[in-house]
């Protein structure tokens, strides 16, 4: 971003509405195939022992590929790992269907244990609130604010007698989308003349776009706490219409107070992440003033800006340049 000039001090900046927070998870068990309210709202079907829940239209292809509980999901390997981290596990696998036609699906597997997972079990309490869960539900809650997120599959969770809880959550794989960091160098070359052409405005109407996602997000009371370029999926749907999809919610949180720390997080991520020749500051400003909703940056516009560029400016100290 640029630099908005001088301020004097310091003044608060009014905060969207706030909306009621997500409801913690009660664990639901039951008799094999039983059919259960899903609990993070999505209309999942529960199958196996209650501990894991489909779409109904995607469960004939784990079926065919032999994922009909948590333990299999969870024990599988027949894909290809992206990363492995200590408490989880990112896969890409390829699922066939009745006509041996492929269909790719992103698998994020979860497994953390902790004196509080370890006492639950003890108590026989169930695993609570499990991170499969919380992406889940985000991606509903999400997509009920009219926000375009990934499409949930099946997600599970449980916790085992030594504390160990196991969760998942499996989503459809975006053909076609790519991520922004990846988008904007292959559509947006940067050119040596300063000449407009139709590329600026598709352009000017992509960052649109991103900022309404952004400020929509915002505004219901949400913060993404990874909200970097690429975790916004484009499609270009025919030139200079872009289909956006927002992906990777398991850090997605609600708030009521205390949330223009995790606002200027939000908004300094993304400007680190966009930090690149494609973008000018003049676009960059354009996105700030579609974020705010005004025509003309008012004075606690630009102190909450300055307050964004800091914190980019410590992330670039921190992490150097993106990549």
């Amino acid at each position: 971003m640029c630099s908005v000039g001088p301020v004097k001090r310091e003044t608060a900046v009014a905060q969207p509405p706030d909306q009621v927070a997500p409801r913690s998870l009660q664990v639901i068990g039951g008799r094999d195939d039983m059919v259960a309210a899903d609990p993070a709202g999505l209309g999942l079907q529960a199958v196996g022992d209650g501990k894991m829940w489909v779409d109904a239209r995607f469960r004939s292809k784990l079926d065919r590929g032999g994922l009909v509980s948590i333990g299999a999901v969870m024990a599988t390997t027949d894909g290809r790992c992206l990363r492995t981290l200590a408490d989880r596990e990112n896969w890409h696998l390829q699922l066939h269907d009745a006509h041996q036609q492929l269909h790719g699906v992103y698998l994020k597997k979860h497994h953390v244990r902790t004196w509080r997972s370890w006492l639950r079990a003890k108590l026989q309490l169930g695993p609570g609130k499990t991170a499969g869960y919380t992406e889940a539900r985000n991606a509903q809650e999400l997509s009920d604010e009219g926000i375009d997120c990934i499409r949930v599959l099946a997600y599970g969770e449980q916790l085992l007698a030594g504390g160990l809880v196991e969760s998942f959550v499996l989503t459809d794989e975006l053909t076609g989308y790519t991520q922004l960091d990846h988008f904007l160098p292959a559509r947006f070359p940067v050119r040596e003349t300063k000449q407009t052409a139709p590329r600026d405005r598709d352009l000017a109407r992509l960052i649109r776009q991103v900022a309404q996602i952004a400020r929509k997000l915002h505004a219901a009371g949400y913060n993404h706490r990874d909200l970097y370029c690429c975790h916004f999926f484009i499609k270009e749907m025919m030139p200079g219409r872009f289909d956006i999809k927002l992906i990777d919610l398991q850090r997605v949180q609600h708030r009521r107070r205390f949330r223009r720390r995790w606002l200027v997080k939000d908004l300094a991520q993304l400007a680190w992440s966009a930090t690149r020749p494609e973008i000018s500051c003049a676009q960059k400003m354009a996105f700030m003033r579609h974020y705010l909703g005004v025509r003309r940056l008012r004075p606690r516009d630009k102190r909450f800006i300055r307050r964004v560029l800091s914190k980019q400016r410590r992330m670039e100290r921190r992490l150097g340049p993106a990549p």
